[in-house]
């Protein structure tokens, strides 16, 4: 980690590696073969990211979360599946309990989704990218992958837990309060209000 590019060791690094800035969203370098890496092209983009405030940029300025994070890179190994990029588990949970599940499907590539309730059955709901058109098969571990989401989303009314599962193993990706920055549209729109309803706030007295 750091917050200057030129200074990145890209001869100590194996061939697969991430290449992340922290104060921001989408701000993601994967690279699978080192040696296709065009370096100078990737310090550019990283300077230019380490200059912007993503709140200020961003969203109308909804994703309070970044804006006074000091702008920082990071580097990360590869978590990959077969050499791609591996799904990605998104739990929605709500006062700790899993609602309902989002796969997204080649992220950085051509991206798919398809959603599922806590019970893995499949959801018309609509995020904003393409249906996964084939059969989806319920992970071997996923009693344990509803076990890990609960766990880490204790004590939030809401909070959407990320999760990674590469041949059987979990890895944790993310927790954020606010997917998409609040602006991502439910279609159709009776989820606005199913799932809203099970957003409990706790309110305490002054």
């Amino acid at each position: 980690s750091g917050n200057d590019p030129d200074k990145i060791p890209f001869h100590k690094l194996p061939s697969a590696f991430v290449i992340k800035a922290t104060h921001g969203c989408q701000y993601n370098i994967i690279v699978k073969n080192k040696e296709k890496l065009d370096q100078k092209e990737v310090k550019k983009k990283l300077k230019k990211w380490l200059d912007e405030n993503f709140c200020k940029k961003a969203l109308l300025g909804v994703s309070w979360g970044y804006k006074n994070i000091i702008p920082t890179i990071i580097v990360e190994e590869f978590l990959n599946n077969n050499g791609d990029v591996p799904i990605d588990y998104k739990f929605f949970c709500f006062s700790g309990r899993v609602e309902f599940l989002q796969m997204n499907f080649d992220r950085f590539g051509d991206p798919y989704e398809k959603t599922f309730d806590r019970d893995f059955n499949p959801l018309d709901l609509w995020q904003g990218e393409k249906q996964y058109p084939g059969e989806v098969s319920k992970p071997k571990n996923y009693e344990e992958m509803l076990s890990v989401a609960e766990m880490l989303s204790e004590g939030f009314p809401f909070i959407r837990v990320d999760l990674y599962n590469i041949g059987g193993q979990i890895f944790f990706g993310e927790l954020t309060c606010y997917p998409g920055g609040g602006m991502v549209e439910w279609v159709p729109r009776k989820y606005d209000y199913l799932l809203g309803d099970k957003w409990k706030v706790l309110f305490k007295e002054p």
